[in-house]
């Protein structure tokens, strides 16, 4: 189904791109952020005040929403963090974004992480060390000094989608 120019129509691109619940979340995100640093004159505790609103209402979104400082300390984690990692939150707050590479790729983790924060805006494919020692690939969006010194990362899988997906079932 793709027209002369080799592309698929763009209401197939717009109807393949909407459906993932997780890409959504991360344009949700990307438009949320895009709009607290456009108010670059806004008080800083104003900005720090919509930065929580926003984590506070993206906790349901099958998104693992992950908060660090400069130095790469989590700072702040929502749910469906915790059950990517598979750290409590609380424990998930004491760790940095090292304890969640793997073994053998820090030097790779910290020459990514130093070009994220030249660039101020990533995404790809990364992998993260669960607690338990297993290794999961996951799709993410970073924007750097989201707040000044405050990195946000968004990160999903599709057992993380297909978990959210099933409480929401559940719950209504």
């Amino acid at each position: 189904m793709k027209g002369t120019s080799g592309r698929r129509p763009k209401r197939v691109r717009e109807a393949r791109r909407t459906a993932d619940p997780a890409a959504r979340a991360i344009r949700a995100l990307r438009h949320a952020i895009d709009v607290v640093q456009a108010e670059g004159g806004t008080p800083d505790r104003v900005i720090r005040n919509r930065a929580h609103e926003l984590l506070r209402r993206l906790a349901d979104v099958p998104v693992a929403m992950l908060v660090a400082d400069n130095g790469g300390r989590y700072v702040d984690a929502n749910g469906a963090a915790a059950y990517l990692t598979g750290y409590p939150r609380a424990e998930l707050l004491r760790l940095s974004v090292w304890d969640l590479t793997p073994t053998g790729r820090h030097g790779t983790g910290k020459a990514l992480w130093r070009a994220f924060l030249s660039r101020q805006r990533m995404s790809g494919r990364y992998q993260l060390r669960r607690k338990s020692g297993r290794i999961v690939e996951a799709r993410y969006v970073a924007v750097a000094n989201v707040l000044p010194g405050l990195h946000v990362s968004a990160l999903a899988t599709d057992a993380l989608v297909r978990r959210f997906a099933r409480a929401s079932r559940a719950s209504r």
